[in-house]
């Protein structure tokens, strides 16, 4: 045994010193090790028996506590020798006060060796040569995470004692400071209130808009919030994503674009666009069928070389993600929205999931979509915390007309499902020339034609 490991394993003898026989103690460190935080066997035996006695409202002095190991046939040399105690005893002693602050040492100490051991175990499975290695990263990648997001804070917090976070957050929101992600268009972002760590899945019938309204989104928040944006192009070439950013951000005609054919003016506004949004915190990924694991992947290596913090993440879409063939792709679908969830909150900002709409919207007389056309529908109803569609009637009206009816590029962007917030309706400007959404609303002489989807909380 070397020194550091001497010096921990004392520091596991005080913290069990001061518990044995103090009635509190099991309260104070309880949220913040377990037995197995403990180095050495015989203090992963003794603290488990003192956790089982507090749990059971019983003292857990030396007596109750020898007595329970010698019950469980652990009083031995092999576990814990009968006078292991009275050589406890000889360690320096710790005050009361300072217990909770000992036992975070022994979590931390835990954290590491567990941290080494997951290590290992990557590296023994990649030497094995028969595992994918992005599968392996993942997992101890993942392992890691999870060890880190383990105990140190209270389980509970009293009403009172959070009513003053309350108060401050009233007084904030009042004065227009709060902390939902803004998209660029206030009015539904009034409505909708996207928290860092929501699922938000972005429904629409093909050629609706919902890959640009997630990229009017993101472009937004890369220019306005901390940390980078990450699109993930699973339909669409990186390159013709960002003609779409261009022409939206530069107001020049995705055509043109297309083309190659601007005129003076419009080279212009690219010559702008492109020196003012240069340093643009917007990251896109470009894989066909990316999976749960690469998307983690890929989400670490942007994190850590873009200077360690996300602000969103959008992904398109979700039908031809990774994982969804044969006759298990119900479950799979729910495997992935419920780990992109987790993602979300992992690395604390809201994921955008654009999912396509069935088929049956078409063959109803009213066409704007409701919950139950979400394909594979169940379980990203469930677990996703907003649900946002959208309905362009001006669509529908040139298809039904052969092409020969007016745009009015009005948009409708329904949210149908809000967990923390209202439902209901926003009308937005769309120009599509531009692959892109505005909040400047074209005028229309119908507006009382929409319905209202209700304002009531889901």
């Amino acid at each position: 045994m070397n020194n550091e490991q001497q010096r921990y394993i004392q520091v596991e003898q005080s913290v069990l010193n001061q518990m044995l026989g103090k009635d509190t103690a099991f309260d104070v460190v309880s949220d913040v090790i377990v037995a197995e935080d403990f180095e050495a066997v015989r203090h992963q035996a003794i603290y488990q028996v003192i956790s089982d006695l507090a749990m059971a409202n019983q003292p857990y002095d030396e007596v109750m506590v020898t007595d329970l190991l010698e019950e469980r046939n652990q009083l031995n040399d092999s576990c814990c020798p009968a006078n292991y105690f009275a050589l406890m005893s000889l360690v320096p002693s710790i005050s009361f006060s300072s217990l909770r602050s000992h036992a975070q040492l022994v979590k931390r100490r835990s954290i590491r060796r567990q941290s080494i051991a997951q290590l290992k175990f990557g590296i023994q499975k990649l030497e094995d040569g028969d595992n994918q290695t992005i599968d392996i990263n993942n997992e101890v990648m993942s392992a890691i995470a999870n060890l880190e997001v383990g105990g140190g804070t209270h389980s509970y917090v009293r009403v009172g004692t959070l009513m003053g976070g309350m108060i401050e957050r009233i007084a904030a929101a009042k004065n227009g400071l709060n902390k939902f992600i803004t998209t660029g268009f206030p009015e539904f972002d009034n409505v909708a209130m996207i928290d860092a760590g929501n699922l938000v899945v972005v429904a629409a019938r093909p050629s609706m808009g919902k890959t640009a309204l997630v990229m009017n989104w993101l472009s937004h928040i890369a220019k306005h919030k901390e940390g980078e944006a990450v699109f993930f192009s699973v339909e669409m070439p990186s390159d013709q994503v960002m003609d779409r950013l261009a022409s939206a951000e530069a107001c020049i005609n995705l055509t043109s674009i297309r083309k190659g054919q601007l005129d003076t003016d419009e080279w212009g506004q690219m010559q702008r666009f492109i020196s003012g949004e240069e340093d643009m915190r917007l990251s896109i990924v470009e894989k066909k069928e990316i999976t749960i694991a690469e998307i983690r992947t890929q989400l670490n290596r942007i994190k850590r070389e873009t200077g360690g913090k996300l602000s969103a993440i959008g992904i398109d879409y979700l039908q031809i993600m990774g994982g969804l063939h044969g006759q298990y792709k119900i479950d799979n679908i729910s495997t992935i929205t419920r780990t992109l969830k987790t993602i979300g909150h992992e690395f604390g900002c809201p994921i955008f999931l654009l999912s396509q709409l069935s088929r049956e919207v078409e063959k109803r007389p009213n066409k704007r979509p409701i919950m139950s056309d979400l394909r594979d529908s169940g379980t990203i109803e469930q677990d996703a915390d907003l649900i946002v569609m959208i309905y362009r009637n001006d669509y529908y009206e040139q298809k039904e007309k052969g092409g020969s009816a007016q745009l009015d590029g009005m948009a409708e962007v329904i949210l149908t499902k809000n967990r923390n917030g209202p439902t209901g309706t926003v009308r937005l400007g769309f120009e599509g020339q531009y692959a892109r959404f505005t909040n400047h609303m074209p005028i229309v002489s119908d507006l009382d034609m929409i319905p209202n989807y209700g304002s009531g909380y889901s």
